[in-house]
């Protein structure tokens, strides 16, 4: 055996050596902390705190103001079994054809707009997006009353223009009165209203395609409608997906234009999940029975929100 006659005990001692810890910078975590303090405490107090009163005031009977009585699941036996149980599920069987329709009819018409403009670009292309969004920023308010006028059964523009081309028998319809119509009127006033986001959204998404693809689908004998279907869409299949929950939350929402425009009626064919909640709670003051429809609403936006993300990451679009 050769070596230094010292060089076992000195591997000995570092052998028995322990590591120094590193030394926690707690001063950094605090500062870092300070900073997330504001955030929490808007979200506990504009958010959670909310969620949590809406939940407990499901559960009592009360008019918003004096004393709550705890009646349990009393509420939600009422909106299923009880008085207002057709309204109720004439509005939730409407907020769901909203969602329904609005993705199969308002998302592919948005998709097939926006590709145009992008394919088919030219000096108008600037001003057209500013022209199909502008729909998007203008008040309910005023969508529901441009709504009305052109439903106007005399004086409204539908009504007019009948009468100056003589087609009678677009005169007779009406739009906003009859339960069979009342529906699809509403929600081609809807689409006017809403689908400009979806234009410019989806605009923004195409426009990162590389040119070489378009120009490979093109040697590959590829025409425009093809392009768009087989290799456009695809590529943006995660924005058209985020665009559908945007929907389809905003479906379960629904109310303004609803509301300014029919309240609901005829008597519920128009109705929705939030004018019966606000009917409920403002008109017929049964606050606990509105924060039930509130919980209802919640609930579901929540369901097919994580629903369909999870599609998305089986899909494998989001990590």
């Amino acid at each position: 055996m050769s070596g230094s006659p010292d060089a076992a005990p000195l591997a000995q001692a570092n052998w028995h050596e322990v590591p120094r810890k590193k030394k926690y910078d707690y001063g950094r975590l605090i500062f870092q902390l300070l900073f997330l303090l504001p955030a929490v405490a808007f979200l506990l107090v504009f958010m959670f705190y909310p969620i949590e009163e809406t939940f407990r005031t499901s559960l009592m009977q009360t008019s918003g103001v004096g004393e709550s009585t705890y009646i349990g699941l009393e509420n939600y036996r009422a909106l299923i079994f009880g008085v207002h149980s057709e309204e109720f599920r004439a509005g939730f069987v409407h907020v769901l054809i909203w969602a329904f329709w609005s993705i199969v009819i308002q998302i592919p018409l948005a998709f097939f707009i926006a590709f145009s403009l992008v394919a088919y670009k030219s000096r108008f292309t600037g001003v057209l997006r500013v022209v199909y969004y502008m729909s998007s920023i203008i008040p309910s308010t005023i969508v529901a009353m441009l709504g009305r006028f052109v439903f106007a059964p005399k004086f409204g523009v539908i009504a007019t223009l009948s009468k100056t081309l003589g087609w009678t028998w677009l005169a007779r319809i009406d739009f906003l009165g009859d339960s069979g119509n009342v529906f699809w009127s509403l929600f081609a006033i809807a689409t006017w209203a809403y689908i400009g986001f979806g234009i410019v959204y989806l605009m923004a998404n195409i426009e990162q395609i590389s040119a070489d693809i378009r120009e490979a689908a093109e040697l590959d004998g590829a025409n425009r409608f093809q392009y768009a279907v087989y290799v456009v869409a695809p590529m943006v299949s995660y924005p058209i997906r985020i665009l559908a929950i945007i929907n389809t939350v905003g479906c379960l929402k629904l109310f303004d234009i609803v509301y300014l425009m029919t309240q609901g009626g005829p008597r519920y064919s128009s109705t929705t999940l939030a004018v019966v909640l606000y009917r409920q709670g403002f008109v017929n003051w049964h606050y606990g029975l509105a924060a039930a429809i509130g919980v209802v609403i919640f609930l579901m936006s929540l369901f097919l929100s994580v629903a369909q993300f999870s599609l998305q990451r089986r899909g494998g679009d989001i990590a």
